[in-house]
């Protein structure tokens, strides 16, 4: 019973820690992107961006708010 839970537990360190470093280096990637934006302030780039932060603010459990494409 102390191994299964001691193997649970590990497994679920591992799994919130590697969901953390993902989160983060799509974190990066967004904060890239909107550098870029800010430069061509295309808006096509606007809506895709805005739609790759709605889905990192679901998977990453952030709150990154979304651009103006206006």
């Amino acid at each position: 019973m102390i191994i299964v839970t001691a193997g649970l537990t590990v497994s679920v360190v591992s799994y919130v820690f590697e969901l953390s470093r993902v989160c983060t280096v799509r974190q990066l990637g967004i904060a890239e992107d909107i550098m870029h934006y800010d430069k061509t302030k295309d808006p096509q780039l606007c809506d895709m961006l805005n739609s790759k932060i709605s889905q990192f603010n679901d998977a990453c459990k952030s709150n990154i708010e979304e651009l103006d494409c206006g």
